[in-house]
């Protein structure tokens, strides 16, 4: 079997620390600055902003992560042990 080199993987509701339409907001804040500044996409690695404009917390433990934003989309980039948690 072929395993691929990233795939997407979606798992249920998520539980977030601030009400969804938090993160909704700050998206649009975000993106509106993007397009305001003739920026495409944006990638977080800092836990801090992944956190922010994802919800998404974690503990590293050596492993990189990371948030891609763009004008339609929002990915974070994660271990695929992570899987189970739903976010991304």
């Amino acid at each position: 079997m072929d395993r691929p080199e990233y795939y997407r993987f979606h798992q249920g509701d998520k539980t977030m620390p601030f009400a969804p339409q938090e993160y909704k907001d700050r998206l649009t804040r975000l993106r509106a600055d993007m397009q305001a500044k003739g920026v495409d996409a944006c990638v977080f690695t800092s836990m801090h902003n992944v956190a922010y404009y994802s919800g998404f917390l974690y503990c590293a433990f050596g492993r990189p992560y990371g948030l891609v934003v763009t004008q339609t989309e929002d990915v974070t980039i994660s271990a695929g042990i992570e899987a189970a948690h739903g976010f991304g």
